[in-house]
């Protein structure tokens, strides 16, 4: 029987008969084999080897439970970001925080609204809270566009959520739209700005949607993680800024007492410490990401302008197929997760040799549909 008609499921509604999919699973017939990983926006590179050092180091600990608000590296990001310790928590990767700050500031049937061109991710996000989402279009390059957004604020609205960099599309918002939005956001409204690929766009000459937001009268919320440009998306940790404490509690009330692991503040401080490790990871990326970006134009494509890891790219043929005919010749790549970016597919950055084998295997891929 559909759990969706079985009023004696014990779930709420929202949460019945939900497909589940999991992207880092490896089938068996490519286990072993060379596969260029360009579908998660993971750094092709390992971490640095003082952060190698560091975990063993911490390892002896692990017989303890962590301190899930990291009091060393709070320190040392108020001092940073020259915000005050208290306004700083923590969440496996900033994808656990994602659904944190829904739970924490939406009931069931208030408003949400967001770009309907998003990280797919955040649909399951949606979902737990079950709000009434409304997405508003992006623009037809496929960038956020902040005057609809904003004219899509109503008095049920509770939750604005921006992305700069955005994913999958690659693309951030300039200084002039994160001020808009800042001021123009409702003071009864928590702006929510994720900014996963925040050293990517930084690196780029883009804005920090920080500064921005210290000028904010109303609330927010500013998510960053480890995973990308430090090497550390199997650590799993991520960290939110907020306008106050209160909304900082909130969300350690519902991120859970025990969710980081006994190593990851000592391996993100030995990171943080090892800034030419980083410097490495962005550089490298930015000569991969515009090998990518000159290698489709000169197949005759238009690739989105990123700044970050990956890069999006209308391919002209369905994204679901291009992505199994590149995976048949050990090349992942990803849909943009949408019906609606039906031809677009979503290319992360990696080693040379990875850069290679897409640019090589797309033609193919697309001849065989």
């Amino acid at each position: 029987m559909n759990d969706e008609a079985n009023p004696a499921s014990p779930l709420r509604p929202n949460f019945r008969a939900q497909p589940f999919w999991n992207p880092t699973h490896i089938p068996d017939h490519e286990v072993g084999q060379r596969i260029a990983r360009m579908d998660l926006n993971e750094c092709p590179y390992p971490p640095s080897p003082k952060v190698i050092e560091a975990i063993s180091a911490a390892a002896s600990g692990l017989n303890r439970y962590p301190d899930g608000t990291c009091p060393k590296l709070t320190d040392v990001l108020a001092q940073r970001l020259d915000v005050p310790a208290e306004r700083i928590c923590y969440g496996g990767g900033s994808t656990q925080l994602l659904t944190s700050i829904a739970e924490i500031s939406v009931a069931p049937g208030e408003q949400l609204l967001s770009p309907e061109l998003i990280w797919k991710r955040f649909s399951g996000v949606f979902d737990v809270v079950a709000a009434h989402h409304v997405s508003v279009p992006n623009r037809e390059d496929g960038a956020i566009d902040v005057e609809p957004l904003l004219a899509a604020v109503g008095r049920n609205t509770r939750l604005l959520v921006a992305l700069t960099p955005n994913n999958p599309t690659g693309m951030m918002l300039s200084q002039a739209e994160l001020i808009r939005l800042s001021e123009q956001t409702p003071d009864n409204v928590l702006l929510f700005v994720d900014e996963a690929y925040f050293e990517f766009a930084v690196h780029a000459g883009g804005a920090d949607a920080l500064d921005v937001l210290k000028r904010r009268k109303g609330p927010w919320v500013v998510t960053r993680t480890f995973s990308k440009a430090y090497a550390l998306a199997g650590l799993r940790l991520g960290y939110a800024i907020c306008s106050s404490e209160e909304i900082a509690n909130a969300l350690r009330l519902v991120t859970s007492t025990f969710n980081l692991t006994g190593v990851a503040e000592a391996a993100v401080l030995a990171a943080l410490d090892d800034t030419e490790y980083t410097n490495m990871i962005l550089s490298t990326n930015a000569i991969e990401r515009d090998r990518i970006t000159e290698g489709l134009k000169k197949l005759g494509f238009s690739p989105m302008p990123s700044v970050t890891n990956f890069i999006g790219v209308d391919v002209g043929k369905p994204a679901a197929a291009v992505v199994q005919a590149m995976r048949q010749r050990r090349v992942r790549v990803a849909t943009f997760g949408f019906a609606s970016a039906g031809s677009c597919i979503r290319v992360s950055t990696g080693t040379a040799e990875d850069t290679d084998a897409f640019l090589s295997t797309l033609p193919e891929a697309l001849a065989s549909i």
